[in-house]
């Protein structure tokens, strides 16, 4: 008993350094993933692409669909037509949506749990029909019937594309200059290499976030209008709040601390995949300020301007 108590330790530790080491290398086929991206369109992906002309609120494709072909899933790419069909194409076709509950290898972190689809607060909205208030329910709108709004988990993705380092806590807060962000990913953003004014090696891409902080998803957002549970926090994260912040458990709106923020079952912080393909373990002991002014949030921003020095 001792001696199995003397091992034990050891051989949790091990395994936990080989699934970080997998963690490593899944950000780091992102990170090729995204500089091949750029290499073809001369910017980085939108961390997620709105219709800024739509007249109604809709779902939105994200950097992780945008990056399928580059990570070799050109067959989901192709099937789902990202980009060509919108996100609530796929999401009313009963043929299709399927597509946006495949696991990807790539988007987990296999230290994480929680199994492979996403928690409830990352679910995607569909409509079912209920004709005549039966209780008879279909997929789409037949054309007929009572909508009825219905939540469906689509695959997880324990990575999350760098926002920044802005939040706004109130809805009515939240402005265009805020969706867009001041990290590498925000809403209708495409950024070249040229407008990563601190550097590549200074600033953050994608991180990780955990299940026990309700993780994300690949695939995209419910609403470009919003930044709650369901919308831009499903596909970015913000260095407005600490690595490893605990989470909130109600879905509310906008608030998003330990919710849209970076997390790992790593002990004691997270891995992140910076700018120029490098990944590097943060630890939740980095500098991070309320005034906005640590290391942590410094490394989050595209263009602050300030001395970073070694943080790692």
């Amino acid at each position: 008993g001792v001696l199995v108590g003397l091992l034990l330790p050891a051989v949790q530790a091990t395994r936990e350094a080989a699934r970080k080491t997998k963690c490593i290398q899944n950000l780091k086929q992102i990170g090729i993933g995204l500089h091949s991206y750029h290499t073809s369109h001369s910017n980085f992906p939108s961390g997620y692409q709105a219709n800024m002309d739509a007249d109604v609120d809709s779902k939105c494709w994200s950097w992780g669909a945008f990056l399928l072909p580059y990570i070799e899933q050109n067959v989901i790419f192709d099937e789902v037509k990202v980009g060509q069909l919108t996100l609530d194409d796929i999401t009313n076709d009963p043929k299709l949506f399927p597509f946006l509950k495949k696991s990807l290898a790539a988007y987990l972190c296999p230290s994480d749990i929680g199994g492979e689809e996403s928690h409830q607060y990352r679910s995607i909205v569909t409509y079912v029909i209920d004709p005549g208030g039966k209780g008879s329910l279909t997929h789409i709108d037949p054309g007929s019937g009572t909508k009825i709004p219905h939540w469906i988990k689509i695959a997880k993705s324990n990575y999350i594309g760098s926002l920044g380092s802005q939040w706004k806590l109130t809805q009515s807060e939240w402005a265009e200059e805020h969706f867009k962000g001041n990290g590498l990913l925000g809403r209708n953003s495409s950024l070249n290499i040229s407008q990563i004014l601190d550097g590549t090696s200074n600033t953050l891409a994608v991180g990780e976030r955990s299940f026990k902080n309700y993780a994300g998803v690949w695939a995209g957002i419910n609403s470009w209008q919003r930044s709650g549970f369901t919308d831009n926090q499903m596909v970015l994260g913000t260095a407005f709040y600490p690595i490893n912040d605990d989470p909130i458990s109600l879905n509310l709106g906008t608030d998003g601390a330990g919710s849209a923020n970076f997390s790992s079952y790593h002990p004691k912080g997270a891995n992140f995949l910076f700018s120029d393909g490098s990944v590097h373990f943060l630890s939740e002991e980095i500098e991070f300020a309320s005034d906005g002014q640590g290391v942590y949030q410094y490394l989050a921003q595209r263009n602050d301007g300030e001395s970073i020095g070694d943080f790692k």
